[in-house]
């Protein structure tokens, strides 16, 4: 390798292994990060901090089991690991429950999401590309999910199978389908008279080629940007199904459904609900600050073009 120049690891790849990696390779990089103000550092650390600890929670020395009577209901909150946020009326840690609740919300959350990405830039791709009839019935089911509340999509999905982890998750992912193809359609619109675009098709590219290795790989700073404000919204929807009963089965718990189980004793106790509010009120608004951040990253680079 010569001095003083990088040595790109895509040459060592097929010709057209080489294409689609720099083609990805050039839609990440448009993405920049420079230095954030105070808000959005805290909220992508506390981010990447409350992953970790819901992830490995298993190993969190001294950390007690969710599920198991910790302490007497009737103790104040103390500054021992289990004790910060106190017991609840059956004696369980408050904070081990927040903290096992977190890793319940984000596997939850983050499988709906994948869900709503996969199917709607699917579908996006196709209504954009081809536009017609395709743009025509994707137009119609984004405009038919956005027109109905969320909550009695959900309500009524649940109430018909039954509760469980699996129906939350999939009926929590068909809510954001039609944002992720509209935002997907409007990505693919805008690019199908680009100059990278017409070149691919004047050298014989087929469609496949033309979505995945040209157009795809530059909508990522776009959908980057707006996933933490859709996974904000289905946490608050993910909580409130849980308060209502229609969540995370019990004993599991659930940042909702904690909340939902301390009712009758807020009168008297109303420090038992800080610990799931502040997970959830923290949580959100660290997603939409960085979702902010992202998207104005991402506005800066499309006037710069």
């Amino acid at each position: 390798m010569t001095p003083g120049k990088t040595h790109d690891t895509t040459t060592a790849l097929p010709p057209h292994r080489a294409e689609l990696a720099r083609g990805w390779r050039a839609g990440i990089a448009r993405m920049r990060f420079p230095q954030s103000s105070p808000l959005e550092a805290f909220s992508i650390l506390f981010l990447i901090g409350l992953v970790l600890i819901a992830a490995f929670a298993d190993f969190i020395p001294g950390l007690v089991n969710p599920n198991f009577p910790y302490g007497d209901f009737s103790a104040p909150p103390n500054w021992t690991l289990n004790g910060l946020f106190g017991t609840d009326g059956l004696g369980r840690s408050i904070l081990s429950r927040v903290i096992y609740g977190a890793r319940q919300t984000l596997i939850i959350v983050t499988a709906a999401t994948v869900i709503s990405m996969v199917c709607g830039i699917f579908l996006g791709m196709l209504a954009g590309y081809f536009r017609g009839f395709a743009e025509h019935g994707v137009d119609l089911f984004a405009n038919t999910m956005s027109s109905l509340p969320p909550v009695l999509i959900i309500l009524a999905l649940v109430s018909v199978t039954g509760t469980s982890v699996l129906t939350m998750t999939l009926t929590l992912g068909i809510l954001d389908i039609g944002t992720y193809a509209r935002i997907t359609k409007g990505g693919v619109i805008s690019q199908n008279d680009r100059d990278y675009v017409l070149a691919a098709r004047a050298l014989g590219a087929g469609h496949g080629r033309v979505l995945l290795r040209e157009i795809l790989p530059n909508l990522v700073p776009t959908l980057t940007a707006v996933v933490p404000p859709l996974m904000a919204g289905l946490i608050i929807t993910e909580g409130s199904l849980s308060f209502l009963g229609f969540g995370i089965p019990a004993p599991a718990p659930s940042w909702g459904g904690m909340i939902a189980g301390s009712t009758d004793l807020i009168s008297r106790f109303p420090l038992l609900i800080f610990g799931p509010i502040l997970a959830i009120v923290l949580t959100v608004y660290a997603l939409n600050t960085v979702g902010d951040f992202l998207a104005r990253r991402v506005d800066i680079r499309e006037r710069q073009l």
